[in-house]
């Protein structure tokens, strides 16, 4: 069969290919614990970009900038609530660990749904709650609390500050028993 040949940078079809067959599909390489412990370690969320989790990622780089930006528009003020510092403080090795632990972890979760494919997806997207807290409108949710956050921290309005002023110690306390009373709430109803 003779075809003119249109583009002379495409190579002649030849029946014997100089080039070794390759199966259709190749598994995904094994994602190793150690380099997702040594990012998270240096960089947090970086293991989880190794991953392939982009969006876990950013969420804990997110919170540890939000976290580093509360403490340092606190400490900045001339009237500042040590105890508010002291909490949002308390939050980064908090947020290190479990970073670093949870990249840890679900690195096995990641080379067991390489391994398995689509048989194990269902599996795992059922017990992972910080994709179902991402997922949906509660990201959106989180997104508006965090801008009205900073814009709450940044204008600084004289209810916001006499606020602070009067209850200073007590908000972190409140915030804790919320977060508590929200996490049993939904516990239950998970129960049911």
């Amino acid at each position: 069969m003779n075809l003119p040949q249109d583009n002379p940078h495409i190579p002649e079809y030849s029946p014997n290919p100089s080039f070794q067959h390759y199966p259709p599909y190749y598994p995904a390489p094994r994602k190793r614990k150690w380099v997702a412990g040594v990012l998270s370690f240096i960089v947090p969320g970086t293991g989880h970009f190794y991953l392939g989790l982009m969006q876990r990622g950013l969420f804990i780089m997110m919170l540890l900038i939000l976290d580093i930006f509360i403490i340092t528009s606190f400490a900045s003020r001339s009237d500042t609530s040590v105890p508010m510092v002291t909490l949002f403080a308390l939050f980064i090795p908090v947020i290190y660990f479990y970073n670093l632990f949870d990249a840890l972890q679900t690195t096995d979760n990641v080379n067991r749904r390489n391994e398995l494919g689509e048989f194990a997806a269902e599996l795992y997207n059922n017990e992972d709650p910080l994709q179902k807290l991402i997922k949906g409108t509660n990201l959106g949710v989180i997104l508006i609390a965090a801008g009205v956050l900073f814009f709450l921290l940044s204008n600084k309005p004289r209810w916001f500050t006499g606020l602070f002023d009067l209850m200073g110690s007590y908000i972190g306390s409140v915030i804790l028993v919320l977060a508590g009373l929200a996490m049993y709430v939904l516990d239950s109803r998970k129960n049911k």
